[in-house]
C-alpha cells in the first residue's frame, strides 16, 4: 500500500467501503490538491462521507501515521548532517466559528487563520518532518520543545536549528542551551532589535560584535536566568540603496561570518510552504480536524514527491500529483502491486 492510501486508510478506516470506492476517493483528494480546489467539487458524491470520518478522527492518529511516513522516508534517503528549521504557516479563514482554534492572521486578506507550527529539514533540501496545530491556547515554546524532542527520536544528525525572530524567547533558549543535560542544541535565532540589543549595537566599533546576554523568564512560579551569545554584524550586508543592514543573532555557534550564510538556509522552509500551497486543498469547514487533515496531507504529498525523486527520477511537483491521482484510481495500487513510494 503506498503512503497516501495507507495514511487515509489508517486515519479514517475507509478502505472497508470497497477498494474501488476508496481508490476513487483518494484520487479525488489528490486532484483537489493539484487543482487547488474543493473535494466537494472533484467528488461531490463522497465528500460528505469523507468529512464526517475526518470529524470523528483522532488528531493523535494523524500525527502518528505522518510520523510513520517520515521514518519510512528517512530510512530510504539516509541523510548525512542536516540543518532544520522551525516556523509557522497559516491558512486564511473567513468563517465565524474558528473560536480558540484560529489565530489573528498576518495577512490582510482575512482577520483569522488556521495556523500550524512546522519542523523540516532545510539543508540539503526541504523535507517536512511534522506539523502541529497552533491554537490561541497553545504555548509556542512548549510546541517547539515538543517538536525538538520528537526530532531527537528520528535517525538524523542535526548540525544547526534555525529560527526567525518570532522564536526569540528565553524559555526556548534555556531548553536549547540545556546546561543541566550538557547536550545543547546547535541553534541560530534572528534577534529583534529591542532596547537591550540596541545598546550592544551602539558598542560595536567594527563590523562584528559578540556579547554575552543574560535573560529571565518565569514558569510554574519559578524564575530562571538563562544566557546566550549575541552576535551582531554591521555593514557586511547592504540593502538595495547600499545602506548598511544590521543583523543580530542569538546562538551557541562560533561567531563567524558563516552564520550569515547558514541563516539563509532558513528560507528553504518558506520555499517548502510555497510548494505546499501548490497542493492546497480548499475547505470551508470550521472543524479544526478537517483543516489539519488537509494541511498534513499536503505535507505528506511533498514527502512522497521527495522520496520519488530520490529513488527514481526527477519530476516536477504538479506532474507528480497528477501521477498519484492516476495511480490512486488503479485497484492494483491498493493491492500492494506498486511500490510504497509510487
Amino acid at each position: 500500500m503506498n503512503l497516501i492510501t495507507q495514511f487515509v486508510d489508517k486515519t479514517l478506516s475507509l478502505l472497508r467501503m470497497g477498494k474501488g470506492w476508496f481508490s476513487k476517493l483518494v484520487s479525488s483528494i489528490v486532484e483537489a490538491g493539484r487543482t487547488h480546489s474543493y473535494v466537494e467539487t472533484t467528488n461531490p458524491s463522497q465528500s460528505d462521507t469523507l468529512h464526517k470520518k475526518i470529524a470523528w478522527a483522532d488528531e493523535s492518529i494523524l500525527k502518528k501515521e505522518f510520523e510513520k511516513a517520515v521514518r519510512f522516508a528517512l530510512k530510504i534517503m539516509r541523510f548525512g548532517p542536516v540543518k532544520i528549521a522551525i516556523d509557522t504557516t497559516e491558512d486564511p479563514y473567513w468563517g465565524k466559528y474558528g473560536a480558540e482554534n484560529t489565530r489573528a492572521s498576518i495577512y490582510e486578506t482575512s482577520k483569522e487563520s488556521w495556523q500550524y507550527i512546522n519542523i523540516a529539514i532545510v539543508e540539503p533540501k526541504f523535507i517536512p518532518l511534522m506539523s502541529l496545530p497552533y491554537r490561541q491556547t497553545d504555548d509556542l515554546d512548549d510546541l517547539v520543545i515538543g517538536l525538538l524532542k520528537y526530532i531527537r527520536s528520528l535517525p538524523l544528525r542535526i548540525n544547526l536549528v534555525l529560527f526567525d525572530r518570532g522564536f526569540y524567547h528565553w524559555h526556548l533558549i534555556d531548553f536549547l542551551e540545556n546546561k543541566q543535560g550538557k547536550k545543547p542544541w546547535p541553534y541560530l535565532i534572528l534577534v529583534p532589535k529591542n532596547e537591550a540589543i540596541k545598546k550592544y549595537i551602539n558598542q560595536i566599533k567594527g563590523k562584528r560584535g559578540v556579547f554575552t546576554h543574560l535573560g529571565k523568564y518565569t514558569k510554574d512560579q519559578t524564575s530562571w536566568f538563562p544566557q546566550t551569545k549575541i552576535v551582531i554584524f554591521k555593514g557586511i550586508i547592504k540593502d538595495r540603496h547600499q545602506e548598511d543592514i544590521i543583523v543580530c543573532f542569538a546562538t551557541n555557534q562560533r561567531a563567524s561570518i558563516q552564520l550569515l550564510t547558514d541563516y539563509r538556509k532558513r528560507w528553504n522552509i518558506e520555499t517548502g510552504f510555497r510548494i505546499h500551497d501548490e497542493a492546497g486543498i480548499k475547505s470551508k469547514s470550521s472543524n479544526p480536524l478537517v483543516r489539519y487533515f488537509y494541511h498534513i496531507l499536503g505535507m505528506l504529498l511533498i514527502l512522497m514527491w521527495r522520496l520519488y525523486n530520490y529513488s527514481y527520477e526527477h519530476m516536477v511537483f504538479k506532474r507528480y500529483l497528477k501521477r498519484i491521482e492516476f495511480l490512486s484510481l488503479s485497484i492494483s495500487s491498493i493491492e500492494n502491486k506498486l511500490p510504497d513510494i509510487c
